[in-house]
């Protein structure tokens, strides 16, 4: 009986941050199904690579659900390391020092596979969490503690799982990289949490299960979020999340073989050219222009100007991620007042932005974008025509876009480059009417993984089987649901 207790008073108290692991493999299988035609692409073509990025993508948050108090710690700080950028630049640093480029033996793919996994979890939680979970709190007065297990749910009950990766990491890599950490990361830390999270998520059988009755849980207090969790046209939505994950796999890459020079620092926006901002009300999460990197950078280094057409500055405060990383994967400008129905608008991040590898960019990078029109008949606001999407099911190739330029080898200095750079221009290309004039960590907050996870890691505590166990989260939450698959 106290044991039950316990387990209703941990279920009812848990908090989450960003989305779940089922959300984090599938996106990043997405994104690897989307990639275009290129290097990293053809990398991917062996399943057993692919497999080790999946399960990168869950090893992540493996740490957070350890239920063993003299293993907490060590495994918390293992977890909360891996999802940040200093985390990814060790890792990268370690490769280009021990095992660099071109990678020949299935091992060597495999862990720089399980590198872009990890890779792809963090940056996804930075924008599910700066950017969805915004949308989440004000149209649907939810949170971290259900938007987290109620999108993995949602998925569930969508029929939309199907990558399930068995486990791998590359055990002898990740202990020296968490040397530095204080709180003495071994073997058995990393072996026992990952264990319990295969057992009770990772897998076809009783994590489907328990996804399922999280999203019937979760859905009626989350209607906003169930019907926009996979809408590609709301910033941060697990389905928006594909090509920003993708990009950043790239870059990843090329910064595995010296080729991210400055000038592709910035990998991808919200809003997306020629694709319009999303809304116009300064209150809404709508109105804000993401700027999304494919190297860490450093938070207080932007420098941008927002204006209008005719050259009028547009006021506004300028965001990083939601945990206020020292080194950021994203930056946030939000509007003071609304904007124009129908405006065209123009931002420019200037030169100056310091990286995490140390390179500076030496020219500054312009987006510009329209403001959608009050109605859709507007003449301001023709039809954008066909546009890439990226696809959950049945992907081909995403156009790479923009052109990639010529692939040079870079030298990562301290100090800008004296060769001038080309500016880099994200164009709208909208034909509108005419203008009058032309822990190891920085972050700060609660990252404990969610409720997904602690279901069933609390459940292993009580050392019940997984049928027995869905017996009894089927009683916690309410009516006799069927968890049988």
């Amino acid at each position: 009986m106290r044991r039950a207790l316990l387990l209703a008073l941990l279920l009812a108290s848990t908090s989450a941050a960003g989305h779940g692991i089922m959300g984090h493999m599938h996106v990043t299988g997405w994104a690897i199904e989307n990639l275009p035609e290129s290097e990293l692409r053809a990398f991917f073509q062996d399943p057993e690579v692919k497999n080790a990025a999946l399960f990168g993508a869950a090893y992540t948050d493996s740490g957070y659900g350890q239920p063993k108090d003299e293993l907490k710690a060590a495994a918390r700080a293992y977890s909360e390391h891996t999802h940040w950028e200093p985390f990814i630049a060790d890792f990268v640093a370690w490769l280009g020092k021990n095992d660099p480029p071109p990678w020949t033996t299935l091992e060597q793919k495999k862990r720089v596979a399980f590198l872009m996994g990890c890779a792809a979890h963090g940056l996804q939680d930075e924008i599910f969490d700066s950017l969805f979970l915004p949308q989440v709190e004000l149209r649907d007065k939810g949170g971290q503690d259900n938007a987290d297990p109620g999108t993995d749910g949602f998925l569930a009950l969508d029929g939309k799982l199907r990558f399930f990766p068995t486990p791998y990491y590359p055990i002898e890599t990740v202990l020296a990289l968490y040397k530095k950490l204080p709180e003495g990361v071994t073997q058995n830390v990393i072996d026992k949490s990952v264990k319990v999270v295969v057992d009770f998520y990772v897998n076809a059988e009783f994590g489907v299960a328990v996804a399922k009755t999280l999203g019937t849980r979760h859905e009626p207090a989350l209607p906003w979020t169930r019907k926009h969790y996979l809408d590609s046209g709301v910033p941060g939505s697990l389905t928006s999340e594909i090509v920003p994950t993708m990009n950043y796999l790239l870059a990843i890459w090329e910064r595995l073989h010296g080729r991210l020079g400055p000038e592709r620092t910035v990998s991808f926006t919200f809003p997306d050219p020629p694709r319009r901002i999303a809304g116009t009300d300064a209150a809404t999460p709508d109105s804000w222009v993401t700027i999304l990197y494919g190297v860490g950078v450093a938070r207080d280094s932007l420098s941008a100007t927002w204006s209008d057409s005719a050259g009028g500055a547009v006021s506004f405060e300028r965001r990083n991620t939601r945990w206020d990383a020292e080194w950021t994967r994203l930056h946030r400008l939000q509007p003071s007042k609304a904007l124009v129905p129908g405006e065209n608008y123009t931002v420019s991040a200037a030169a100056g932005l310091v990286r995490i590898d140390g390179q500076k960019t030496a020219q500054p990078v312009t987006l510009t974008f329209q403001a959608p029109c009050a109605t859709t008949d507007d003449p301001k606001c023709p039809p954008l025509g066909p546009l890439p999407e990226a696809k959950r099911e049945g992907a081909t190739p995403y156009p790479m876009r923009p052109e990639a330029p010529p692939v040079v080898e870079v030298t990562p200095v301290a100090e800008p480059s004296s060769v001038a750079e080309p500016a880099v221009v994200l164009d709208a290309g909208v034909s509108a009417a005419p203008s009058p004039s032309a822990g190891g960590c920085q972050p700060t907050g609660d990252r404990s993984h969610g409720l997904g996870l602690l279901l069933c890691l609390l459940l292993a505590l009580l050392g019940l089987r997984p049928t027995h166990a869905a017996q009894a989260l089927t009683q916690r939450l309410g009516g006799q649901r069927d968890l049988s698959l």
